[in-house]
C-alpha cells in the first residue's frame, strides 16, 4: 500500500515513529502533492500515472531534502497530467525552499521548471546558461534542434534530424 511505501522511506531514515504521528505526516505529504487522503490506503496499481508520480514526489520530500533530483518527472504522462505534475514540482520547490535538478528532454517543460539550463550532447555538456538566454540565443546546433522540436499549434513543421554523434 501507498502508506507502507512512504512509511518505509521515513522510518528507515528516522527510526520508529508513533503510528498516529506517522499517519498524519503521510496524509500531510499526500495533501502537499494534491492527492486525496483515500490514496493512503490504495495500492500502486490502483493509481493513474500522474498519481504515481505525485506519490513519488511525496516520498522525495518526506525527509525534508535540500535538493530534489527529478529524472524525467513527466515522461509517459499525457500533456494535461504533465502540467499538473510540473506545477506540483514548482509548488513544492517554492513552499519548501528546495533546489531542484530536473533531467528531461522536453524543452517546453524545462522552460517552465528551471532557472538555468544545461544541454547534454553525446555525454558532454554543450551549453549552460539562464533558461531565457538559452532559448533566445542557443549556441549549439543540438540545442537549436531541441528548441525547434517543441510542438506548435500555430504551425506545422517537418522534424529536423541532426547528423553526428548519438548516444549508446
Amino acid at each position: 500500500r501507498i502508506k507502507d511505501q512512504i512509511a518505509d522511506a521515513i522510518t528507515t531514515h528516522e527510526g520508529r515513529i508513533a503510528a498516529g504521528v506517522l499517519k498524519e505526516r503521510i496524509l500531510n505529504l499526500l495533501g502537499m502533492v494534491g492527492l486525496p487522503s483515500r490514496v493512503y490506503n490504495m495500492y500502486p496499481h490502483e493509481l493513474s500515472g500522474g498519481m504515481k508520480q505525485r506519490v513519488c514526489i511525496a516520498m522525495a520530500i518526506a525527509l525534508n531534502p535540500s535538493l530534489i533530483i527529478a529524472d524525467e518527472p513527466t515522461s509517459a504522462l499525457d500533456v494535461v497530467v504533465q502540467r499538473v505534475v510540473a506545477q506540483n514540482l514548482l509548488d513544492i520547490k517554492e513552499r519548501l525552499g528546495v533546489s531542484m535538478i530536473v533531467i528531461g528532454h522536453d524543452m517546453g517543460l524545462m522552460a517552465q521548471l528551471v532557472d538555468r539550463l544545461a544541454v547534454m550532447y553525446a555525454g558532454h555538456m554543450v551549453e549552460l546558461a539562464e533558461v531565457d538566454k538559452v532559448f533566445a540565443e542557443p549556441l549549439h546546433p543540438y540545442t537549436q534542434l531541441l528548441i525547434e522540436s517543441i510542438p506548435s499549434v500555430k504551425e506545422r513543421k517537418p522534424l529536423k534530424i541532426t547528423e553526428g554523434l548519438t548516444h549508446d
